[in-house]
């Protein structure tokens, strides 16, 4: 089974279901909102019976496809071409399914016209780099998408620098989640730069990183100027009390972050503590992780 975060096993806490009886379970399906495929063995023949349903469904609005399965480009190719015409299906999860840099090609040059999708979860399908160049292309174009979860992919920091370039032309994206990408302080620069004039990401996700004492600095600066984002996530990345100054700096300046989550990295107990009495005094981010 694919790695997800805890927070990914919650969301997708649904019936396992078994696909020799696919036919039937997508006529059980056929009137719920929501469709979720949580198997590990969905074949190119089974994907081209979900995406036939598609070319007809009008009801679901959420498509959850998840799991180490058996499908090639071409099967995903027969489901991107189904979605293409569906203007039902407004979040699309395929997590796990090893899609690759090819598959997520085939899926960016669907997805960048496509005005129905707004929720797209493509966590752990082994997108590296060069998958990362086509997600570029695809956020200058689309001005549809506000949720981007692209978790447990080795994108690495290249990756994120052509992904933070698009979002500096990109106005609708409000939420990118990227843990667990192997980003290091040179990704988190990047970032920096971006959140200087970014104008709408509100929900950023950086957990289980590379991201050390410059990176934080970094990140620092560019949030002491950014008054849109609300929620950051650096959990589990290598910062250290000497990183202090530049966070209470920042809680001193930003006004609209209300969400901080800092755990697991390397603070002492004292450090810890200083920062939160310099928040309780600030009072704006009301939740604060250490």
């Amino acid at each position: 089974m694919a790695t997800t975060n805890d927070e990914d096993l919650e969301e997708y806490s649904t019936p396992t279901y078994e696909n020799e009886k696919l036919e039937i379970l997508i006529r059980k399906m056929r009137l719920c909102k929501s469709a979720t495929f949580y198997v590990n063995t969905i074949s190119n023949d089974d994907i081209k019976l979900i995406a036939d349903e598609l070319k007809t469904n009008k009801i679901w609005n959420s498509l959850r496809i998840i799991g180490q399965n058996l499908v090639n480009e071409d099967g995903f190719q027969y489901l991107f071409d189904a979605l293409a015409t569906n203007t039902a299906v407004k979040a699309l999860h395929l997590c796990g399914n090893s899609l690759g840099d090819r598959g997520v090609m085939l899926f960016m040059n669907s997805l960048a016209y496509n005005t129905t999708i707004v929720d797209v979860n493509l966590t752990d399908n082994h997108i590296t780099e060069i998958g990362a160049q086509a997600i570029s292309k695809m956020l200058r174009i689309n001005s549809t998408i506000i949720n981007l979860q692209l978790h447990a992919n080795p994108l690495s920091d290249i990756g994120i620098t052509l992904i933070t370039q698009a979002l500096q032309y990109n106005r609708t994206l409000t939420t990118l989640k990227i843990g667990r990408i192997s980003m290091t302080n040179v990704g988190a620069e990047e970032l920096a730069s971006l959140l200087r004039l970014n104008t709408t990401l509100k929900m950023l996700s950086l957990d289980y990183n590379k991201i050390g004492d410059a990176g934080i600095q970094a990140l620092c600066m560019a949030l002491k100027e950014n008054q849109v984002l609300q929620c950051i996530d650096i959990r589990q990345n290598q910062i250290s009390d000497q990183s202090i100054d530049n966070i209470i700096a920042m809680i001193q300046n930003n006004r609209t972050l209300t969400r901080l989550d800092l755990a697991r990295n390397q603070f002492s107990d004292q450090g810890k503590e200083i920062i939160r009495q310099v928040n309780a005094n600030n009072n704006t981010i009301k939740t604060l992780i250490l």
